[in-house]
């Protein structure tokens, strides 16, 4: 995607966390709620369950593995406030992360929704192999898209000297949490999913 929009540039791939799965018993529910694809991937099968999902790429991969997605194409607090308007009347289980942004389940039972949450993954960190490490420190010019505030904290632990660098964030939320990294320049995308962190970043390499 980022190819087809963006001029010249080297991409540097180089996946900051994995996800490993935490066992945990899922109780009955009849709507999912989901914050990220990861908890998709650690989800029971759809059976045509709803699944009220926080953006248009976990919704896909929601209906990929049979469930019928409601997106909110946003942050948390549109998930929770596309819920509330929706009311559902079953019960709602959050399949989440270790850490997880947004209070959802707190929120909404605040508001009356029959729902609980339950801990299905944890992300693993990963360290910069040698070569891509050098790669970023010999970087002129260094865009770094950020989806998530969390992966802030891992690139700090990185210790590469990311000063100076430009970031593309995919929300307000992620950008705050990027200034801890010291960059010249903080650019939020237009929409919280992947066309817009692509056209984001490829306005800045045109």
């Amino acid at each position: 995607m980022l190819r087809d929009e963006a001029g010249s540039f080297e991409a540097i791939v180089c996946p900051a966390f994995g996800f490993e799965e935490i066992p945990a018993k899922k109780p009955h529910f009849d709507a999912a709620v989901f914050t990220s694809r990861a908890g998709v991937s650690f989800a029971p099968e759809g059976k045509g369950r709803v699944a009220y999902c926080v953006g248009d790429a976990t919704a896909q991969m929601s209906k990929n593995a049979g469930y019928d997605p409601q997106s909110a194409n946003g942050t948390a607090d549109e998930l929770v406030d596309l819920i509330l308007r929706q009311t559902p009347k079953g019960s709602l289980l959050h399949i989440r992360g270790e850490k997880s942004l947004g209070d959802v389940t707190k929120r909404l039972v605040a508001q009356g929704i029959d729902c609980s949450d339950v801990i299905a993954y944890r992300k693993v960190r990963n360290a910069p192999p040698e070569s891509v490490a050098g790669d970023i420190r010999n970087a002129s010019e260094l865009v770094v898209p950020l989806f998530s505030a969390e992966t802030v904290s891992i690139l700090v632990d990185w210790k590469l000297g990311l000063d100076g660098c430009t970031i593309v964030a995919i929300s307000d939320v992620v950008a705050n949490s990027a200034l801890g990294l010291n960059p010249s320049k903080v650019v939020v995308s237009d929409s919280p999913d992947m066309r817009g962190m692509a056209a984001a970043t490829a306005r800045l390499s045109a």
